[in-house]
């Protein structure tokens, strides 16, 4: 090989050494671009640090009475009271309590069950029972902050739903429902259309839940149904619009308003199934990490919520 041949030859080399070195980076900076619609379809996940330290800090053992209260006029008025040492030592409250009126059955003796007997009230019979159970509770101004969670995902949801319980004047949140369905940048309207158009109905009979917003309000949730009462069971859901555009829901199946404890979700992964078809098959999931079984009647939520 001549002189002149090698020089062109070291040359070329350098040339795709430099070529190489400059590009290198660039080829790899290419490879971050934003989420692909192929990327969002990925599953989704919060970290939830923040959540167990926060439940364990509200957690606390209480005891269950719960009056079934067959007026005469025809309707059942259930009533829950916490009380415990718990409740005194932290909020310096003997009992807390909540109640809701079902309309059963006008002047006829009906049947109540349990796991294990039955019983029959006519009316003008109440009928009391006592239970233990751990709740997450916790006051009006002490709320958890999901909107400041460590979220490794860009965007924030919250996990539970709180329904309400009182002492006189004061205001106490109970940790409820999973939330299970999400819809980006929905209206509520929307939503709403489309699943009464498949026979539910709006406002049910129902204990109202709610979730907590950053500017300090608890917004209670908008409630709908496949039947008004759901005496006999029934699907059942209630929808949030968040600050941020979107819009939540804790679709759940109730059981017998006769069945005690009484109006209990019985399933949450069929609910949230049923629902998610009213809204066609392109769903994706999101990993909310809020994984709940019902010990009474084995409701299972797997902790991840449809995300339309």
């Amino acid at each position: 090989m001549n002189k002149n041949k090698r020089l062109k030859l070291i040359v070329m080399l350098l040339v795709t050494l430099f070529f190489g070195i400059v590009l290198g980076p660039v080829a790899n900076a290419t490879s971050e671009e934003p989420v692909t619609e192929k990327e969002e379809s990925e599953q989704k996940s919060v970290d939830d640090l923040q959540w167990s330290e926060w439940q364990q800090s509200h957690t606390m053992e209480v005891e269950v009475t719960t009056v079934y209260d067959y007026k005469t006029d025809g309707t059942l008025k259930i009533t829950e009271t916490y009380s415990g040492i718990g409740l005194k030592s932290k909020f310096k409250e003997n009992e807390l309590t909540r109640s809701q009126t079902f309309p059963v059955s006008d002047g006829k003796e009906i049947a109540l069950s349990t796991k294990s007997d039955s019983l029959k009230l006519k009316p003008g019979d109440k009928k009391e029972f006592v239970t233990q159970k751990s709740v997450v509770i916790t006051t009006s101004n002490d709320p958890f902050e999901w909107w400041n969670s460590s979220s490794l995902a860009s965007i924030s949801y919250p996990q539970w739903t709180f329904s309400k319980i009182t002492s006189g004047q004061n205001t106490y949140y109970v940790v409820a429902d999973p939330i299970n369905l999400i819809w980006k940048q929905k209206s509520l309207k929307t939503v709403k259309n489309t699943i009464l158009k498949k026979k539910w109905i709006d406002n049910p009979v129902e204990y109202t839940h709610y979730i907590s917003y950053p500017n300090g309000n608890w917004v209670a949730g908008d409630g709908m149904a496949d039947n008004k009462y759901r005496l006999l069971g029934g699907y059942h859901l209630r929808l949030w619009k968040l600050p941020n555009g979107n819009v939540v829901s804790n679709a759940h199946h109730d059981d017998s308003v006769l069945i005690i404890p009484g109006h209990q979700v019985d399933g949450y992964e069929n609910a949230e199934t049923k629902v998610a078809k009213f809204f066609g098959t392109g769903s994706k999931s999101y990993w909310l990490d809020n994984v709940y079984y019902s010990k009474y009647y084995k409701a299972y939520n797997d902790g991840s919520a449809k995300l339309f």
